[in-house]
């Protein structure tokens, strides 16, 4: 490759915003949370009793957000103006996903009280059920909506970040 073409492919490479801030880091830490997301909503199928299509939500959006992360990190590797498009396009939807989800996991964590309803014959000798799969629940939507308040971070740095890249080329 000659010296000449290589000038405008590292002008592609994000810009960054800050000196402490690393593209390919903030990559992939969006990557994990985004996987994280999509683990956790493999035992959120049967324990939300208030949204019970909740896992679809923190399925979908943990695969765009992994997306949005690889994206980035592919950008960081090998610059070019179609990975930048979907960079923006990726981290951007992955941002109003994760700002939806933030709304409906504090929806949930609002309707959802970690208590149950067991009657006084149904208890077994240590908890009852119903109070520990509604406390599972609840603690899971928690999980999701802190991991999901990262990934709110992660997707507001980069989405800048792209956007002015975008802006300056």
């Amino acid at each position: 490759m000659a010296s000449g073409d290589a000038a405008p492919l590292s002008g592609l490479r994000l810009l960054r915003l800050i000196t402490w801030f690393d593209p390919e880091s903030a990559a992939t830490a969006t990557i994990l949370l985004g996987l994280f997301q999509v683990l956790l909503s493999i035992p959120m199928y049967h324990s939300d009793p208030i949204l019970p299509n909740l896992f679809i939500l923190s399925f979908i959006l943990g695969a765009v957000i992994v997306a949005g992360g690889s994206f980035t990190f592919a950008n960081e590797r090998n610059p070019s103006r179609l990975t930048l498009y979907g960079c923006a396009c990726s981290n951007a939807l992955g941002l109003l996903g994760s700002l939806v989800a933030l709304c409906v996991y504090c929806y949930t964590l609002g309707t959802t009280h970690p208590t149950g309803h067991c009657e006084p014959g149904d208890e077994n000798n240590y908890s009852c059920p119903l109070e520990d799969l509604a406390a599972l629940s609840w603690s899971m939507t928690l999980l999701l909506l802190l991991y999901n308040f990262g990934a709110v971070i992660m997707h507001g740095f980069l989405s800048v970040s792209v956007f002015k890249t975008l802006k300056t080329n």
